[in-house]
């Protein structure tokens, strides 16, 4: 068998070189040129976001000024929404107000938990 001479190889070490460094070239202009669509579509993002917003961060709440009507009652009587919370409210100054009285306190409460859950009681 016979060596390739020293020549030979020396070239076709110099020919692989070229090649490689003209696929790095390659891919490095065409990441640069990504890079730099990037940078102005952020950059109009960014202009875009300042225009539409008007500076204000547009994520910023505000509160709902019809909250506090969070009661409906139905022509049948039937309060749709009372949170139980509420009703214990109620039910405590009532008792405050009233100041005795407890057997027709406990069948107020128990009216008023029934008829929220749509029974009626006689």
């Amino acid at each position: 068998m016979q060596r390739p001479n020293l020549y030979d190889r020396q070239s076709k070490l110099e020919e692989t070189l070229n090649q490689f460094m003209q696929v790095s070239i390659s891919n490095h202009k065409s990441t640069e040129a990504s890079i730099k669509n990037l940078e102005i579509q952020m950059g109009q993002l960014a202009k875009q976001l300042a225009e539409n917003s008007g500076g204000i961060f547009s994520a910023n709440t505000h509160t709902n000024p019809k909250e506090n009507c969070s009661v409906i009652t139905t022509r049948g009587g039937k309060r749709v929404g009372v949170l139980e919370d509420e009703e214990e409210q109620q039910e405590n100054e009532e008792e405050m107000n009233e100041g005795g009285g407890e057997n027709n306190e406990e069948k107020n409460r128990k009216c008023k938990r029934e008829c929220h859950r749509g029974r009626r009681i006689d």
